[in-house]
């Protein structure tokens, strides 16, 4: 039987993570709307790998999936529905299993290339299920030559968004994930404390020894320490 101590820890965690999966969630919602006039230019994807890199993948994932929800709610529905719960969950999978490493420049040229890599397939990706969802009674080889035609349209689109989030990820990258590393810590001790070692841009995380009598909130036994004289060693 769980004790009324740990129930009260456990609560505040959940709490916790409720308010910074809303926090995050709400990010994703007001940056996409940001940017809502520049077409093809976004910041969803940097935050998402960024949240993937630092928080992991039970914040990014369920942020991605609220955020996705919440666009459905604001625009009609069409193929994007479909293209959107596609491809950001699996952005946020990708991120949270991939941007595990210790250095920070080694870190950063991987999550550029997720970026790009991602940026492609979401444009093929959404040429596809247009494709589909318009012309599916078209014989297989029409269908091809279509999906060719369509993309080739909309490829300058395609390849603004490809350069604009390698350059936004090149640059932002590693600025945000300081930002939010400082400022939870101890999400990211959590998600990463199977490894020894976490990238020195990001610092150090230790637990210190708690009173095993402190009713206190477990998130303030995390502490950290950033060493930026070893920033990009």
């Amino acid at each position: 039987m769980a004790s009324g101590k740990g129930i009260k820890i456990n609560g505040k965690l959940a709490t916790i993570f409720v308010a910074r999966v809303a926090l995050i969630a709400a990010l994703l919602t007001v940056g996409k709307m940001a940017f809502a006039a520049v077409p093809n230019v976004e910041v969803v994807t940097i935050l998402i790998i960024v949240y993937g890199a630092t928080l992991g993948l039970p914040y990014a994932l369920t942020a991605t999936l609220i955020f996705c929800t919440v666009e459905m709610a604001i625009w009609p529905p069409h193929t994007w529905v479909l293209l959107y719960y596609i491809y950001w969950p699996l952005l946020a999978v990708v991120s949270s299993i991939v941007l595990r490493r210790s250095n920070i420049l080694k870190t950063t040229i991987f999550a550029v290339i997720i970026a790009v890599v991602g940026s492609f397939i979401f444009g093929v990706l959404s040429a596809c299920i247009d494709t589909l969802f318009c012309v599916g009674n078209l014989t297989p080889e029409d269908l091809r030559a279509y999906w060719v035609a369509y993309y080739l349209r909309g490829v300058f689109f395609d390849v603004t968004h490809i350069v604009s989030n390698a350059i936004i990820v090149a640059v932002l990258f590693a600025p945000l994930v300081i930002l939010v590393r400082n400022i939870a810590p101890d999400a990211c001790s959590i998600v990463s404390g199977k490894f020894k070692k976490i990238s020195t841009i990001a610092g150090e995380y230790k637990k210190e020894s708690a009173d095993p009598n402190n009713d206190e909130d477990d998130s303030k036994a995390f502490i950290i320490s950033v060493d930026k004289d070893n920033i990009l060693k």
